[in-house]
């Protein structure tokens, strides 16, 4: 990794590029690919001032501390930017591990080899033929989100289920 140092009334010691650079080493266990890191250090009177910038995974960190010492100076500012790439890396895997699916059902089969789905519940239904206002009375009665039943009118077995805009669906096999 490459870092350009800027120094502002102050010389750069070959000790205090040594010490950033093994403090900005600690950033690379957070963040894979670091780019373009500047490093401006600058001395007021009493104040000391370090400035770092870098580029990583399409992401600008910045981060600034003053103290009395270049040294504590570094060592905060690169603490920042640890809490900053921290933060960025959560951010980051929270939103890969919501794109997936929200549900999952596990199936265990007969040959005893799991797999990613599991029967959760068993219930068993008797299926009484009714009408589709019928079906739908019943759904209205019960919490669940849909209801089987045999349709009288043709004597297959259809589903009513609740929409989520309040209205109700109907499923009718075609075979």
């Amino acid at each position: 990794m490459k870092i350009d140092f800027t120094g502002r009334g102050v010389d750069i010691t070959r000790d205090v590029k040594e010490h950033t650079e093994q403090k900005l080493d600690r950033l690379t266990k957070h963040l894979g690919d670091i780019q373009d890191i500047s490093v401006v250090l600058s001395t007021e009177k009493y104040r000391h001032k370090a400035e770092i910038k870098f580029l990583s995974n399409k992401h600008t960190f910045h981060g600034h501390e003053e103290t009395a010492d270049m040294l504590a100076s570094i060592d905060r500012v690169v603490e920042k930017l640890e809490k900053q790439a921290r933060r960025f890396k959560q951010k980051k895997i929270k939103t890969k591990r919501k794109t997936g699916e929200s549900i999952r059902i596990n199936v265990i089969s007969d040959d005893s080899s799991e797999s990613d789905l599991k029967v959760i519940r068993t219930d068993h239904v008797v299926v009484k033929p009714m009408s589709l206002e019928e079906a739908v009375e019943e759904l209205k009665k019960h919490e669940n989100d849909f209801f089987l039943f045999q349709n009288a009118e043709h004597d297959g077995v259809s589903v009513v289920y609740r929409r989520r805009d309040g209205h109700f669906g109907y499923i009718e096999p075609v075979f």
